[in-house]
């Protein structure tokens, strides 16, 4: 079989191939369940959470809006008992380049997650490059775009984490630090594609108050689409480019007036129902591990 090889240098360049998060299993044994944010502290004090058979209509619908868009989709295998979630694969790994990172994730519960996409390597013409022991690095805090990694610093990712991608990817990318505001400042943005996300024609989504400084880097190159609390808190901001112009939503009336903007600004909005993980903190972008845009 011939390997695909594995091409990420922005986000949102024709997407091919994805790894897309999956339902099975979820919450399969309640003593192993750790709380790992903020959103699912409320919902889980809100008995709310969702279950393995109301996830799966919503990864099927999403799923069959990539197949029809002609995305190819990889699926996770069921990892060991300690993952108890793995609806949201950006964060354990993420490509760059031809190069596949795995994470150094932050919670205790994620950090055997890898595992159930490690058979997928055996498919991609790629390198692999594992983070190191004592820092922190989720490919939520990683967005790349323009020649640049912009690195989350906050929640789920540390400096140590950002100097590790500049001493491997430094030298063919400007690796820019950007430190997000905490719970302790009054927000909770707990990865960078909370709070900013890149766009094909130009743009880009941004909750500004999430951010610390925001960099020239930014705003010498994006014509910025502002979000407010109340949107990045309905992950306005997580969408998924699947060409330049096309990109996938939530249909939710929180996400309304974001994506009326976007087909102002020339984008295709293709709204899909996604309330449910988003109940636990990620969305569409959380959800999706891209390996290959052309």
């Amino acid at each position: 079989m011939k390997k695909i090889a594995l091409n990420i240098v922005n986000e949102y360049d024709r997407l091919t191939h994805v790894v897309v998060g999956t339902a099975r299993g979820y919450h399969r044994d309640a003593t192993q369940v750790e709380v790992v944010n903020e959103t699912q502290k409320d919902t889980f004090a809100a008995g709310a959470f969702p279950t393995e058979k109301s996830l799966i209509p919503e990864f099927n619908s999403f799923k069959t809006v990539l197949a029809e868009n002609g995305v190819h989709v990889y699926e996770p295998k069921l990892a060991p008992e300690t993952v108890q979630d793995q609806t949201c694969p950006r964060d354990i790994g993420f490509v760059i380049g031809d190069v596949v990172v795995i994470s150094a994730m932050h919670d205790h519960s994620r950090k055997e997650e890898f595992a159930g996409v490690s058979h997928l390597l055996e498919l991609w013409q790629a390198s692999v490059l594992q983070a190191p022991e004592g820092v922190f690095l989720e490919g939520g805090d990683v967005v790349i775009d323009q020649g640049c990694i912009f690195v989350g610093i906050g929640q789920r990712s540390d400096r140590g984490g950002f100097e590790f991608l500049k001493s491997h990817f430094g030298d063919k990318f400007n690796v820019v630090p950007m430190p997000c505001r905490s719970v302790l400042d009054g927000e909770n943005v707990l990865h960078l594609d909370c709070t900013f996300q890149p766009l094909g024609l130009g743009h880009a989504l941004i909750y500004k108050e999430g951010l610390e400084v925001i960099p020239a880097e930014i705003t010498d190159r994006y014509s910025l689409i502002p979000v407010d609390r109340f949107e990045a808190d309905a992950l306005a901001t997580n969408i998924l480019s699947i060409r330049p112009d096309t990109l996938i939503a939530r249909s939710a009336p929180e996400c309304a007036r974001v994506n009326a903007e976007l087909r102002k600004s020339g984008y295709q909005v293709i709204e899909v129902k996604f309330d449910l993980v988003p109940s636990t903190g990620g969305s569409f972008r959380c959800a999706t591990l891209p390996v290959r845009r052309i």
